[in-house]
């Protein structure tokens, strides 16, 4: 959808794959005011603030995990694209799942509650990445891994105390919700933090633009998050032939799911909110307009006093008293 969006913005799609829902979306964004040319970042990898490469250390930050918030950019206006009824606002593994949590904790000073110390205790417990000697179901089932099966425990209570914590502390679940859809902190302001969140169905029919600052937005989507916990695996290959073991590490996701429920469709979008933002340009413009004529005409009658009486298109009225007193 975001190449689809770029390249009907540009004038240089050519396919008709998504087409009249891209459109629409165009269409939506430009009523908005958004203007500039468009580019697609969703695929870029970029520089991460000195802050979050802290959760790396000693290590450096994988390049995987460098993909910016930023799905797309529209002149000014750095874009987070969202498509369909559900979205996923992040997906990282442990160290990447730590920044975000103490990203959370930091921005709402919650440090000192006691629910926080065994969530940072499950956080810790997520695995890095690490090799198993079989498959993970069958390394579950023997239970003799101490380090897949501290995970594992780890993966069934993390998923259901972050989501008992969210449900019970709103200000946390908005910080986090809100770092993982603007990576704020974790891009430190540059093109990867995105500072708008546009939220579309396939066909365009249903179109949502809101800042990321929007503190009732960003509540409205922590209220829908579901997190995930589970384990993300690939074979081990020598050579290019496989040795029976597994690369494995856990991996946080944050499900939105009906993020478009409550939000008007694109037609009742238009008839509302597009009208008036045209309306309100017409008479910004009006006003414009008004001030710099008012300003000539000013220019114009200072300059004399037949300036004045050629303005105003009347003939002075004159009288003359013949009765002359010597």
């Amino acid at each position: 959808m975001e190449e689809a969006i770029v390249g009907v913005w540009n004038g240089t799609y050519d396919t008709e794959y998504m087409r009249q829902g891209a459109e629409k979306v165009v269409e939506f964004l430009k009523m908005k005011g958004v203007t500039g040319k468009a580019e697609v970042l969703g695929a870029s990898q970029l520089q991460v603030s000195s802050k979050w490469s802290e959760y790396w250390k000693p290590d450096k930050v994988p390049a995987a995990t460098k993909t910016p918030k930023t799905d797309i950019k529209i002149g000014r206006y750095k874009i987070s694209l969202k498509s369909g009824p559900s979205a996923q606002l992040m997906s990282g593994g442990r160290n990447e799942s730590r920044a975000t949590f103490y990203t959370a904790v930091d921005k709402v000073g919650v440090v000192e509650d006691k629910f926080v110390k065994p969530l940072e205790d499950m956080v810790n417990n997520l695995a890095p990445s690490s090799v198993a000697a079989s498959n993970l179901d069958q390394a579950i089932k023997d239970a003799k891994d101490k380090a897949v099966m501290t995970a594992n425990a780890a993966h069934k209570l993390f998923k259901t105390d972050l989501q008992s914590y969210f449900n019970t502390n709103p200000d946390f679940a908005d910080a986090f919700a809100y770092e993982a859809m603007s990576g704020e902190v974790k891009f430190g302001g540059n093109e990867g933090t995105a500072d708008w969140f546009l939220t579309t169905s396939w066909d365009g029919n249903k179109v949502n633009f809101v800042p990321t600052s929007d503190k009732d937005y960003v509540s409205h989507v922590a209220r829908k998050m579901n997190p995930s916990v589970r384990f993300k695996t690939t074979s081990v290959k020598k050579r290019g032939v496989k040795t029976g073991e597994y690369r494995y590490w856990s991996v946080v996701g944050l499900i939105v799911n009906k993020l478009d429920e409550g939000f008007a469709p694109y037609e009742g979008q238009v008839l509302t909110e597009g009208i008036l933002d045209k309306v309100k340009g017409m008479i910004r413009g009006l006003v414009s307009f008004v001030k710099k004529l008012f300003l000539k005409i000013k220019r114009f009658v200072k300059k004399s006093y037949r300036n004045l009486i050629e303005f105003l298109e009347f003939e002075p009225e004159m009288s003359v008293n013949t009765n002359v007193k010597f």
